[in-house]
């Protein structure tokens, strides 16, 4: 790629490891804070970083255990929270929209709650308004198991089969390097350890969600894969009924969904989830 995601780089040190993150766009435009998915990195969004860098100042992290952020033993969304605290005090920003994908979307709230002040609004892509534990089918250590043991050939090998099911979604090659480290088997596993799997799947599984939903009080947008392309009833009646109980504690979120989007939306359909957040921070 000619032209990098991010203009600069850079990283902090907190509670005995380094947190790295990406910045793009202008220095006085509005921020977005952007956290990724579970085992991904800040490079989740490299497909959507270029067009929202026109608009605003983003800032991407690497959350703790993934990526350039790992080397630590404590894996919570309370530490997450402090880090991302720490990080916009080290930035001295003052104001952010959270634009949180999948898991990370639990700790935004979270941060909103902490930080009422700073964060003026959230976009949740696809995540956070239920609890992991609740379903179906899921079953955390069988979980953890296969994405431990999960191999790739060779980091082309693994984009190539996220490819195949996500798209391409403007993605750069090499994108998925940091998230990878070559194993002692030889092949290329996740760097998330077992130890992160698990404490992170549990916290998703655990938390209160009926006393954090009703304390996000900042405005929300909640942006939905296409349920229709779940694998069967019982989880898309579960999607819809974890929907409408969000709607019913957090009565300001708004609720968007794009048609024939996957669970990571901003690679399936990257200029949609660029017009929700777009039009969400206009309003």
């Amino acid at each position: 790629m000619s032209v990098p995601v991010f203009t600069t780089v850079k990283s902090i040190t907190r509670a005995g490891f380094a947190m790295e993150y990406g910045l793009a766009g202008p220095n006085d435009a509005p921020v977005l804070l952007m956290l990724h998915a579970i085992r991904n990195t800040k490079m989740l969004f490299a497909g959507i970083v270029p067009a929202l860098a026109q608009h605003f100042r983003v800032v991407a992290v690497d959350l703790r255990g993934h990526g350039h952020s790992s080397g630590t033993s404590e894996y919570s969304f309370e530490a997450i929270v402090d880090d991302l605290i720490e990080l916009l005090d080290a930035e001295a920003i003052e104001q952010v929209t959270v634009v949180a994908a999948s898991f990370s979307a639990v700790p935004a709230q979270m941060l909103a709650v902490r930080e009422p002040r700073r964060v003026a609004r959230l976009v949740l892509l696809d995540g956070g308004f239920y609890q992991l534990g609740e379903m179906p089918g899921f079953q955390l250590p069988a979980v953890v198991e296969r994405l431990t043991a999960t191999r790739f050939v060779s980091v082309k090998d693994a984009e190539g089969q996220f490819s195949s099911r996500y798209g391409n979604g403007n993605l750069p090659e090499g994108w998925m390097a940091t998230e990878l480290e070559q194993k002692q088997d030889g092949g290329y596993g996740y760097v998330l350890s077992r130890e992160a799997w698990t404490a992170y799947f549990r916290e998703y599984m655990e938390f209160d969600k009926e006393a954090l939903f009703r304390e996000v009080v900042c405005p929300v947008l909640l942006v939905l894969a296409d349920e229709s392309l779940l694998p069967d009833d019982e989880q898309r009646r579960f999607y819809r009924d974890a929907v409408d109980s969000y709607k019913k504690l957090v009565t300001q979120a708004r609720i968007r969904s794009i048609p024939k989007s996957l669970h990571l939306l901003m690679v399936t359909h990257p200029e949609e989830t660029v017009r929700e957040i777009m039009a969400f921070t206009k309003e």
